[in-house]
């Protein structure tokens, strides 16, 4: 798995175009996957279906849908102060959660915009897919981000970094096959 690319782990290039995301030396791997293997549990929001729980736990994921929590028709707030406590990645289509004024970045437990709110269900299983496949796996990694997937399955990763003081927006994309990549620095902000 390769680690999230950050300003301190590598340096952002520019020109325009994607670069895959280093190799890790077999000890930097051993180290990461030390440091940061640990499996995500999900809140799923409520403008994302049920079944979208269903699935996920009958793939052997911990899954809850705010329904099943008693936080249907609750405010944003209360949600993600549950994901928070419960220690969950949240998973919704409410591009609310991205307001970093009402929801600041190092006081969530992750956040996950989907694609798919418009009825498109092939983008939601393939950003779903990626979900599991980079998050699932390594949950510490993504605490404090938020991140927002496009139809195609691009990523805008919005991350605070407490060793720098800041946010750092970077993009990423998961082709079948390749390596994964990332986009040059697409914000950079000044420190919190």
């Amino acid at each position: 798995m390769p680690s999230r690319v950050t300003p301190r782990r590598a340096t952002p290039h520019t020109g325009g175009q994607w670069k895959p995301i280093p190799r890790q030396s077999k000890p930097e791997r051993s180290t990461f996957l030390r440091e940061n293997k640990k499996k995500a549990r999900f809140l799923i929001d409520e403008s994302v279906d049920i079944e979208v729980a269903h699935l996920l736990r009958r793939s052997g994921w911990n899954a809850k849908h705010v329904t099943e929590v008693g936080l249907l028709g609750h405010p944003d707030e209360n949600v993600l102060a549950f994901a928070t406590r419960d220690n969950r990645v949240l998973l919704t289509h409410d591009p609310d959660f991205l307001d970093d004024h009402a929801f600041p970045l190092q006081r969530n437990p992750g956040v996950v915009v989907l694609p798919g709110a418009d009825g498109d269900r092939r983008s939601l299983i393939n950003a779903l897919d990626s979900v599991l496949n980079v998050i699932g796996e390594f949950r510490e990694l993504w605490r404090a981000t938020k991140i927002s997937i496009t139809h195609d399955c691009i990523w805008t990763a919005t991350v605070f970094d407490p060793e720098l003081g800041r946010t750092t927006r970077i993009r990423y994309r998961f082709p079948k096959g390749r390596r994964a990549e990332y986009w040059e620095v697409v914000d950079s902000r000044m420190p919190l």
